[in-house]
């Protein structure tokens, strides 16, 4: 089959997006011309020799050096090279260091001018890795595409996930990949009312990776019974610590704090917030308490009645364990919430009445709770275990069953 019109659908899908934000024919024009100087880039610095290529099982591609260093997906490497598969580590770079390193390569057939940068950094990867599966993980990267039509044995593409899609980003409209592992039922629906969109692959449920600390059944842990309300804050990062919205809301929770003398207020404080108001307001209220720096929300989240949440991929790790919650705030409900009964305090007059509501039945808001998160990840018992089973299955060149996802 000849891939060139799969390249021009793809090439017009890529300035489709500059139509959908909205900056009009100048807008473009500048994005032609953009790509078409990274493609002359790409001409002038490309490999002139052979590259030694690597063979190897796996090739994780993080997808920038910032990512790298974070080293979350550490317990993943550690379990693919425990099943005796051979990784190798590849970090993405900015433009300027690929330009710099001649992370370039002819492609293998003629594509489009305006992908060529792309598609001659997928004939680079393809040179220097050997791989039987390639995960990647950036999204709205096009370069699988790029790699899917210029392979010539194996290199089945694998992309994580590490978060759950919804209308937040822009960048969900893009999944031509081999397969997707997704975290659960919520994924699969959103992306496949997507408009637009670009690709198809195959959905295994599968992760989240960073849910590794801790496989098999969940700890079912005793709540505070009888022993006053104690509830936890999870707090936000610097910029958003500042914000009119967060202090309402600590307001919010200092008014209702105020008309509770038996209720413990236990803050989480961000790794890079402050703590304020509340470490303030600590120093002279024995209501308020600021949890060790080093404490684990999947350890101590089980030991509180409930928690209070702004917007924020956190709510996952509470509801992972059962352990009702209330959201704070406005904004659009990303992740279904208010779908599963879950309570949202828009006001400080609804915070009291949602903390009411939860306490004359904490089963019922903790089964709410656990209803949330099946629906967004599947193998809540085997989260790790489960991207490891697909990817052993696949180097072994073996066909992983799933769901079928096409634009």
């Amino acid at each position: 089959m000849d891939p060139y019109p799969r390249l021009l659908a793809l090439q017009d899908f890529v300035i489709g997006k500059s139509r959908r934000c909205d900056r009009g024919v100048a807008g473009r024009l500048k994005l032609r011309a953009r790509l078409f100087l990274k493609a002359l880039l790409s001409v002038v610095f490309q490999r002139r020799r052979a590259i030694e290529a690597v063979d190897c099982d796996v090739l994780l591609v993080h997808p920038s050096r910032k990512s790298f260093r974070l080293g979350r997906k550490q317990a993943l490497l550690a379990a693919l090279r425990g099943r005796g598969l051979v990784v190798e580590e590849f970090v993405e770079e900015g433009d300027f260091d690929l330009v710099r390193s001649k992370q370039f390569v002819a492609p293998a057939s003629g594509v489009p001018t305006l992908l060529r940068w792309d598609a001659a950094h997928a004939a680079y990867l393809l040179s220097r890795y050997r791989a039987k599966v390639i995960i990647t993980e950036r999204n709205g990267w096009i370069i699988p595409s790029l790699i899917k039509l210029q392979r010539k044995t194996g290199a089945r593409i694998v992309h994580l996930a590490h978060s759950i899609p919804s209308d937040e980003s822009s960048r969900y409209d893009y999944f031509d990949y081999d397969y997707y592992l997704l975290f659960g039922k919520s994924s699969l629906e959103y992306l496949s009312a997507l408009g637009g969109a670009f690709g198809e692959c195959i959905v295994k449920f599968a992760g989240p990776y960073f849910f590794a600390d801790r496989e098999g059944p969940l700890p079912v842990k005793a709540r505070n019974e009888g022993k006053g309300v104690k509830c936890l804050f999870l707090g936000s990062g610097p910029d958003y610590e500042v914000s009119e919205p967060y202090r309402d809301y600590c307001g919010w929770i200092t008014t209702w704090l105020s008309a509770q003398p038996a209720a413990e207020l236990w803050v989480k404080v961000h790794p890079r917030g402050s703590g304020e108001p509340w470490r303030s307001q600590a120093v002279s209220n024995s209501g308020i308490r600021i949890l060790p720096p080093d404490s684990v929300l999947d350890e101590c989240v089980g030991d509180f009645d409930f928690v209070l949440s702004g917007y924020t991929n956190a709510v996952l790790d509470v509801s992972r364990f059962g352990t009702p919650f209330i959201l704070l705030g406005e904004g659009a409900d990303h992740f279904s919430i208010e779908r599963f009964g879950i309570p949202r305090a828009r006001s400080g007059m609804e915070l009291a009445d949602c903390i009411d509501v939860l306490l004359a039945d904490v089963w019922r808001a903790s089964e709410a709770a656990s209803e949330f998160f099946d629906f967004h990840v599947q193998e809540k018992h085997l989260p790790l275990t489960s991207i490891v089973n697909v990817i052993e299955e696949l180097a072994a060149g073996s066909e992983v069953k799933g769901l079928p996802l096409s634009s």
